[in-house]
């Protein structure tokens, strides 16, 4: 365990224990975004009637991913701007709240400019499709001298972040990702003492990669393989990070008082997972009797009495039949009412848990009026908005924390923090 006296993660194995107690806390939440994830792909069980037809395609799950856009367009995240609020009355104190107001969204634009990417796009998404987000934030000093931002904002993949929870908010968290040896053994070029475990690797091979945070120290650990008496990583750097908060700023979407590490990871489309399979399971039986029953079965009787039936599954090839032979359509009843029916009430319950189908454009068959229809979008509003709150406090973490960055170091380092400004205000 790290040193009791300061929290220093002084060895590989170290970091990895740390890892393995914060990992271990999201185990179920892990497995709830991987079946999410298996939705969006349409990599799920179905029926044996369904999956053995020769010839037919199983339905591929679209509302799913029509769901979270929908509900990302509307909650308009990405054309926020930031707000400070004065600490103190009086125009001086307006006056600084303002330039910071106009730092940020400058800093805001000169990200998104730098990296090609949008964070707050980036991280709404996470936010919906993961059931949460965590923004990353890190002062890059070798960015001196070389005209870019040295903050560096990272929304990765939240099913990689770990964080360890207190009563009063993130006390650590750790991080684990892979990276090329090509790129690892750039970063470590002015390390030799640290690069060493790369030598006979293939500039292609994938390093598992694992960080260690807190308010204090930072860490870092490439995975090896485990031999005897040796440790499972080798320690790339464990040091200060000078930063004096935890750089990490979570939302939670459909955040529960229960287990807080369990039930972290709560998809828009968490409750209704099984829901959405059976409706394209459902829409994939009805593709079936298309496919089946489409061209119709003829049964015909020859002269001699032997029975024949002519296969639907090759129209146009012609099949020899005996003189005098007499056909029938064979009539199939194939029962779709049943399974619209049952669609039906899947789909009911996923308009319950998350958008209903007004919400996507589409015209409303059982509403009757215009105060229903109001109703419906005011419950869709009402439904987006509660979204809201927790994405705005984490953009506020963030903003707070290139703030804190910026005083910090923004002075003396050769860095450049300075940010195209909006002087329209």
């Amino acid at each position: 365990m790290p040193d009791r006296d300061n929290n220093r993660p002084g060895s590989a194995n170290e970091v990895l224990e740390q890892h393995e107690h914060a990992k271990g806390l999201y185990s179920n939440a892990v497995s709830r975004m991987k079946e999410v994830d298996e939705l969006l792909t349409g990599v799920y069980e179905v029926p044996k009637d369904v999956r053995d037809m020769k010839g037919t395609t199983v339905a591929q799950p679209v509302l799913p991913r029509a769901i979270i856009e929908r509900v990302r367009q509307m909650m308009a995240v990405q054309t926020a701007t930031a707000r400070v609020i004065p600490s103190k009355p009086g125009e001086k104190e307006r006056n600084n709240a303002t330039k910071k107001e106009r730092w940020l969204n400058g800093a805001l634009r000169r990200t998104r400019y730098e990296s090609k990417r949008d964070p707050h796009r980036d991280a709404i998404y996470w936010y919906l499709l993961r059931g949460r987000v965590d923004y990353e934030v890190r002062v890059l000093p070798n960015f001196a001298g070389s005209g870019k931002f040295p903050i560096q904002t990272l929304t990765d993949d939240p099913m990689t972040i770990f964080p360890v929870r207190g009563r009063n908010g993130i006390l650590w968290y750790t991080k684990e990702y892979t990276i090329y040896a090509r790129e690892l053994k750039h970063d470590l070029r002015d390390k030799e003492e640290n690069a060493g475990f790369l030598d006979g690797m293939d500039a292609n091979d994938e390093i598992p990669i694992v960080e260690y945070w807190d308010d204090t120290y930072y860490a870092a650990v490439a995975k090896t393989e485990s031999k005897k008496g040796e440790p499972d990583g080798h320690l790339l750097m464990s040091k200060k990070h000078e930063y004096g908060f935890v750089p990490l700023a979570e939302a939670r979407c459909m955040d529960t008082p229960l287990a807080s590490a369990e039930w972290a990871g709560q998809s828009v489309i968490g409750p209704v997972v099984n829901h959405i399979k059976q409706v394209y399971i459902l829409a994939s039986k009805m593709a079936t009797g298309v496919n089946l029953f489409y061209y119709p079965l003829l049964y015909g009787v020859s002269p001699n009495g032997q029975p024949v039936i002519i296969d639907p599954n090759n129209p146009g090839e012609v099949q020899p039949l005996a003189v005098g032979t007499k056909l029938e359509v064979i009539p199939v009843q194939v029962n779709s009412s049943v399974l619209q029916q049952l669609m039906g009430f899947f789909k009911s319950e996923i308009n319950l848990m998350t958008l209903p189908e007004t919400a996507f454009g589409a015209e409303p068959t059982n509403l009757e009026s215009g105060f229903a229809i109001s109703q419906v979008m005011n419950a869709v509003a009402s439904a987006v908005s509660d979204k809201l709150p927790q994405m705005e406090l984490a953009m506020g973490d963030l903003y707070g924390f290139w703030l804190r960055l910026y005083r910090d170091f923004g002075a003396g380092t050769g860095m450049d923090f300075a940010v195209p400004l909006d002087m329209e205000r």
